[in-house]
């Protein structure tokens, strides 16, 4: 007998979990630990089941990366919703909080990303640069706001890239570091131009 046809909300939900429990895997023990024979067994489901819905570790690897950038959305979002302006240090809190995930999202090479994945990152972009893009328009910060907005992003993941790896040993914290970049800010400022 022919096995019933899953409709696409079932399908989804499925994807969703194995996405889930695959980000589980890698923070609690890493890349190495992500196989679709493993995840399957975790799942409590069949060995072959999760290949018919990711034909390899390098979309299932895709699929924990979309998930870390759902997260950082999400993260991000709560701190805008929160009503205070988006801190410096959210970011780093996010990376500190999940750090193979985030490994996974910027460190790996990349040779599959899926068009979700593409799209769950520009979403993630626009949430973090937004309040730049604001503050260029209030008149707050002065220049291109794509330009700072990456220019805070290169400080930021370089803090959180640091912090992860242990290498701020030269006697400042995580959190005076984020405190100086904040100031960065200074320099897009329109009295930094003008002198004032």
């Amino acid at each position: 007998m022919a096995r019933p046809q899953l409709s696409q909300v079932e399908v989804d939900r499925f994807r969703e979990d194995v996405a889930q429990a695959a980000l589980r895997m890698d923070e609690e023990e890493g890349v190495p630990s992500l196989t679709l024979r493993r995840l399957a067994k975790r799942l409590g489901c069949s060995y072959a089941k999760p290949y018919s819905y990711y034909r390899n570790k390098e979309q299932l690897i895709d699929a924990v990366r979309g998930r870390g950038f759902d997260l950082l959305s999400e993260c991000m979002t709560a701190e805008l919703e929160s009503g205070a302006p988006l801190s410096v240090d959210a970011y780093v809190r996010f990376a500190l909080g999940n750090p193979e995930t985030f490994r996974v999202m910027f460190a790996l090479h990349q040779d599959y990303v899926s068009e979700e994945t593409r799209e769950k990152q520009a979403r993630a972009w626009k949430i973090c640069s937004q309040p730049i893009y604001d503050a260029v328009a209030s008149g707050d910060l002065e220049g291109d706001p794509e330009l700072i907005a990456h220019v805070a992003w290169a400080a930021l993941h370089g803090l959180a890239s640091l912090a992860l790896a242990n290498q701020l040993h030269l006697g400042k914290t995580v959190d005076e570091v984020s405190a100086g970049l904040a100031r960065m800010f200074d320099g897009f400022r329109p009295t930094a131009a003008s002198g004032g």
